[in-house]
């Protein structure tokens, strides 16, 4: 059996190496590479088959021969044009796909370019003449069965010879050839006892022995209890998916069986069994399980050390705390998560997008180091932000804990309003490899834009009156003869604006307590006859603050993520 394959070029993979000993599940999101993988194993099934047809098991120049194969011909993988093999479509040089066996074995297969419409293959010459023959008479080690999602069964199927059975499976045309392969098990009780005895199992009906009148072949079921007979093409999905699967199972004993999304059609309480049960098979029939799905349940059946997680750096589970880490990362992460947390320096968690603007536009007045990070393409999430519309959000710290499934040396930084609350734990100095959480000592990160000279000077250029100074004194007036009593208004109000820099006790705690962007900056824009300003705009108030205008806690802030990222 197959106990590691190394793709070189081949689709998605530069050269990434796989270690595929035992039943393995190939775990991740959708578009992560887990049917690549089974794919390159067919790619380098074909590849061998087809040169050992030329039965010249010698070198000529140190060479061995290389044969060509069609497009049409290619059945490991559907392509309208060979390009599409070659890693970011750069079709030139050579694809290697090399196999190691657990019998120690080692066979690399050679893909060269030759037109869009037919390619080149043959071993790599580090392989000796002798260990190519033995390759060839020992079935097991060759073997190699891809296995699609079934989308139907014909409606009639005749008897097909083996090697066109072959053709359509390669074709990923199961559902061409469900008949046939029952029809090959029924003629061997040691495959027909087993495989209807798990069919039982499964789903409670009894299999019938297939007849074949007139060249066509009948397959039926009934309850286990007796009654009427149906035709398996009237029973559901689910139930042709998993007689497929144990067809080619029974068949194609010593073989390598790929199954790609073996959970397709299946209910939730099938999903739990099926590979418990495929496992049965595979170990009666001496076979070994490719598996490549995103579904949780099957995850849970399985013994952590059976999964290969194929986010980030493709390896192998130890525990039952990786598995639900596993859970978590395939129903929270997205496949821009995936590529940004290999290629980012951390994850930024924030309120949300305006308080990124913000960030931006004080980091560019500042000419602080975080500036062209911030400016370019930051890899940051709204703290709760739900993965998709309509789920339920997310909080930063799960969110943060399926990316170290991907990148186990992440560092992210969650910047948290304080909303009013007096104290939230956070970080007191940032450390790689951690969530570090900082946090506004005033109420959100809009309260910092909260001075008197910069706002008045946005409501004279938006207004166009003038008379931005009075607003914000009108309003600072009447908010503080609330906030602190009557007769204190206009003396606090005029102390904040005259020194800004230096509030007293009182103007901070209002700072604190009070919400800046509904309450404080909002109502002096509507003072000053800016109306209908929407928060998500208010960067544009930040890019007209002056460097001394800025309060020192948004450098610091600056700097915390700067130094957790190691910028």
């Amino acid at each position: 059996m197959i106990k590691e394959i190394v793709l070189r070029r081949f689709k998605r993979f530069q050269e990434e190496r796989f270690d595929l000993s035992g039943n393995v599940i190939l775990a991740g999101p959708n578009n992560c590479g887990k049917t690549t993988v089974l794919q390159a194993i067919a790619a380098w099934a074909l590849a061998l088959r087809t040169w050992q047809r030329l039965n010249d098991y010698q070198r000529h120049a140190g060479t061995y021969t290389k044969v060509p194969i069609a497009r049409q011909a290619f059945s490991a993988v559907p392509l309208r044009s060979f390009d599409l093999l070659w890693n970011n479509r750069t079709y030139g040089g050579l694809i290697e796909i090399e196999a190691q066996f657990v019998s120690g074995a080692r066979v690399t297969m050679l893909f060269l370019t030759d037109s869009t419409e037919q390619i080149y293959v043959r071993p790599k010459n580090d392989i000796e003449p002798g260990d190519l023959r033995k390759l060839k008479y020992n079935g097991g080690l060759v073997d190699v069965v891809y296995v699609a999602t079934v989308g139907g069964l014909s409606v009639e199927e005749p008897v097909y010879q083996p090697d066109y059975i072959e053709t359509l499976l390669g074709r990923q045309r199961p559902g061409d050839v469900v008949r046939n392969l029952l029809l090959q098990a029924s003629k061997s009780d040691g495959s027909w006892i087993p495989l209807r005895g798990a069919v039982s199992r499964l789903f409670g009906v009894e299999l019938q022995v297939p007849s074949t009148p007139g060249g066509q072949i009948i397959c039926e079921y009934k309850q286990n209890n007796g009654g009427t007979t149906f035709d398996i093409s009237s029973a559901g999905s689910g139930f042709q998916q998993v007689i497929m699967l144990l067809a080619c199972l029974f068949t194609r004993k010593g073989s390598i069986i790929l199954v790609d999304e073996p959970d397709a059609h299946l209910h939730v309480f099938l999903q739990d069994t099926i590979f418990a049960e495929l496992g049965k098979a595979a170990a009666d029939t001496k076979s070994q399980l490719v598996i490549a799905t995103h579904s949780e349940v099957i995850f849970n059946s399985a013994a952590p050390e059976q999964i290969c997680v194929m986010m980030g750096k493709p390896r192998r589970l130890s525990s039952t705390t990786d598995v639900q880490r596993l859970r978590q990362a395939v129903a929270i992460l997205q496949q821009s998560d995936l590529v940004q947390a290999l290629e980012a320096p951390g994850i930024l968690y924030l309120e949300g997008y305006t308080d990124l603007n913000l960030l931006r536009e004080w980091a560019r007045i500042l000419g602080h180091p975080l500036n062209d990070y911030l400016n370019q393409t930051p890899f940051w999430r709204a703290k709760q932000s739900p993965v998709r519309a309509g789920a339920a959000e997310v909080p930063a710290s799960d969110h943060f804990n399926a990316l170290r499934l991907v990148n186990e040396q992440i560092t992210g930084v969650w910047l948290v309003d304080s909303d009013g609350k007096e104290k939230i734990p956070q970080s007191e100095t940032p450390e790689r490899q951690k969530l570090n959480r900082a946090c506004w000592k005033r109420y959100e990160t809009e309260s910092y834009l909260v001075h008197p000279a910069a706002l008045a000077r946005f409501i004279d250029k938006q207004a166009g009156t003038g008379g931005g100074k009075e607003a914000v004194k009108r309003f600072f007036t009447q908010a503080f003869e609330q906030y602190a009593g009557t007769g204190l208004g206009r003396q606090i109000a005029d102390a904040f604006i005259a020194n800004p820099a230096q509030p007293s006790q009182i103007v901070l705690r209002y700072l604190t307590e009070i919400k800046a962007r509904t309450t404080i900056v909002s109502g002096i824009l509507q003072e000053g006859g800016v109306y209908g300003m929407d928060s998500t705009r208010f960067n544009e108030i930040a890019a007209i603050m002056e460097p001394g205008e800025i309060h020192p806690e948004v450098k610091e802030k600056l700097d915390f993520i700067q130094q957790a990222f190691g910028l």
